[in-house]
């Protein structure tokens, strides 16, 4: 049988040479039931090598040859190069060859396998095109809600801006009445009354200079208090000191603080290992460190409240934490007006305080303003106080500005934006390059001293 077998390999030689064509033959004939033997093994890549070596031997293929490639390629699947095979075996008309039927299964199967892929690759490109139409369809979709958002940001904005002139005429006319009675207690009533207005920081620097506080100095590495000519008013004993507030000073000796007056008499006992100074007639005290109160400029505690710890008032209004350690704010009365439920807290700034609540070990920021409102969800890795009606947010890594109704001014797309400065402008970077945006978030740059309108 192998010799009738092989006997079919050799009438389909191409060799012209009888002497060569018997040594090849030879070869042939090794190589053959050798590469059957590996099919038999599955060793399928030592079958292709053996038959390309019998091809050469022989100047080309042959039915049987095309047979035993079809059965290696069928049974790893390879569905095109059985097809491939199944070609060459019958482009050479062997009716007579044994492997004929099992050959026309095969190139049914593979055909059909074939067919079924290339239907499968039609099915698959069809979804892919319908998901990324549906993807562009949503990104299309959340650019022009964005896009919506923005423009009712903007235009809440502006008509925030004319309400903002009320406010400000409001706020003129009581510093014009504060001014007209010339005195501390006018100029500290409307201060009180407008704790994020835009004329306090000048009402305090007036103050200052129309009743200036003694100034704080050193001396023999001890602090004492000058009065505006120089002449020292309060004596260099202290180790601690601060520069007055509300008519008091916050000193200190050894690890212990209290307060005097500008006449150098100590009001309140150095009695407490922290001390904050006086805002809005109360200083935070803390006669340990896990304890925390207000007192008035009298030394009485607000409220008979005590807190784990407290933060010094600001726009009339004071963080404290509870035994939870969790932060709430109170405001000037004592009276708790938002609930304790922020692991992180800052001060007030235009109304508004950024908060943080710790997510699995992260902490995540956003805005609530002093009526407890929150502005934002926790969504920023950071949140910087307000200025100019506008807060400096870092998200997925990229930093942008959000207005005082917690919507987004700019996308999140610069790596660094600095405070806004007294030009109302302020520095972002974004890619390496510097850019100034102004509180709509425009890009401006400035050439030659003159500032320009740019796109990024």
């Amino acid at each position: 049988m192998k010799k009738l077998i092989f006997s079919i390999i050799v009438a389909g030689s191409l060799s012209s040479s009888l002497s060569a064509q018997t040594q090849n033959e030879a070869r042939a004939q090794s190589l053959y039931f050798s590469a059957v033997e590996e099919l038999d093994q599955n060793n399928y890549k030592a079958v292709f090598a053996k038959l390309a070596e019998i091809n050469k031997l022989l100047g080309g293929s042959n039915p049987r040859l095309s047979y035993l490639a079809a059965k290696a390629y069928y049974a790893q699947h390879d569905y095109a190069a059985t097809q491939a095979a199944c070609k060459d075996y019958f482009s050479s008309n062997p009716l007579h060859d044994m492997g004929y039927d099992e050959m026309k299964q095969m190139a049914e199967v593979a055909a059909s396998e074939l067919e079924a892929a290339m239907r499968r690759q039609r099915e698959d490109a069809e979804a892919r095109k319908s998901a990324e139409a549906e993807r562009v369809k949503h990104e299309q979709e959340e650019a022009a809600a964005f896009a919506k958002r923005m423009k009712e940001s903007a235009d809440r904005r502006a008509q925030d801006a004319e309400l903002q002139k009320l406010r400000d005429e409001r706020e003129a006319s009581a510093y014009k009445a504060a001014q007209a009675a010339n005195t501390k207690s006018a100029y500290l009533d409307f201060i009180y009354k407008f704790p994020s207005g835009k004329l306090v920081s000048e009402a305090k620097a007036e103050m200052q200079r129309k009743w200036p506080s003694p100034t704080r100095t050193l001396k023999n590495n001890k602090y004492g208090y000058v009065d505006k000519s120089g002449k020292l008013v309060v004596k260099a004993v202290y180790d601690n000191a601060s520069e007055y507030s509300e008519g008091l000073a916050r000193v200190g000796k050894g690890n212990r603080y209290g307060f005097i007056n500008e006449e150098g008499k100590v009001v309140v006992p150095l009695n407490y290992v922290a001390a904050s100074n006086f805002a809005y007639g109360y200083a935070v005290v803390k006669p340990d460190v896990n304890t925390a109160f207000f007192i008035d400029k009298g030394g009485n505690v607000l409220g008979n409240t005590s807190y784990k710890d407290a933060k010094s008032f600001s726009e009339g209004f004071a963080a404290v934490q509870d035994q939870y350690y969790m932060y709430g704010f109170i405001n000037a009365s004592g009276t708790l007006v938002i609930d304790h439920q922020f692991n992180e807290v800052s001060w007030f700034k235009e109304g508004i305080a950024a908060v943080g609540k710790s997510d699995g070990g992260h902490m995540k920021y956003g805005y609530v303003d002093n009526k407890g409102t929150m502005l934002t969800g926790f969504e920023f890795q950071e949140a910087k106080d307000f200025q100019n009606g506008v807060g400096r947010v870092k998200k997925d890594g990229k930093y942008g500005l959000v207005d005082k109704f917690g919507n987004p001014i700019t996308t999140y797309e610069y790596d660094y934006i600095s405070d806004f400065g007294s030009d109302g402008l302020a520095v972002a970077k974004k890619a390496g390059f510097e850019v100034l945006l102004d509180v709509e978030g425009r890009p401006w740059a400035r050439v030659n001293g003159k500032l320009i309108k740019i796109k990024l």
